[in-house]
């Protein structure tokens, strides 16, 4: 199986082999990132943003998961990206699967590096550039998203 992953630091590798979840993204546990319309999936700790000594936040990670269509958020820690077939789940079969053209993310890496260098990438906007900019400020400054947590009354 194909996947990769994006470090904190913004390095982009592409692996084979079942990922170690508990290698790559921490013991604490993996949250999937919904990348609408897409045949792929990213992966982040589950906690990631409590913990940023042991997982620094990840701009670029956070920005190309944007670019990809995820919500925009800070996020923490390595991002891993793999195959995702939602069509999958109301068979009751595996829904992660290879990365689908790995090409294609090298792309969308390669330009965001470029947007945050201060460049515009060939085929994209001033505006998208830009985009991306702000987005990894956010990345970068934003408070860590809080939790509502709600008492419930047992009868």
């Amino acid at each position: 199986m194909r996947y990769a992953i994006i470090a904190p630091d913004g390095e982009l590798t592409q692996h084979t082999g079942h990922p170690d979840w508990r290698a790559v993204l921490g013991p604490e546990g993996k949250a999937r990132v919904h990348l609408p319309g897409a045949a792929v999936a990213g992966w982040v700790n589950d906690i990631g943003l409590l913990d940023p000594q042991r997982y620094p936040r990840n701009a670029v990670g956070s920005c190309v998961l944007a670019a990809l269509g995820a919500r925009v958020q800070p996020y923490a820690g390595p991002v891993a990206f793999t195959g995702w077939n939602p069509g999958n789940t109301a068979l009751g079969l595996v829904e992660i699967g290879p990365l689908p053209e790995p090409e294609f993310l090298d792309t969308v890496h390669g330009d965001v590096l470029k947007a945050l260098d201060g460049q515009t990438p060939r085929a994209m906007s001033p505006s998208w550039a830009e985009q991306m900019r702000e987005v990894a400020q956010h990345a970068r400054t934003a408070p860590v998203p809080g939790i509502t947590v709600r008492s419930v009354k047992l009868r």
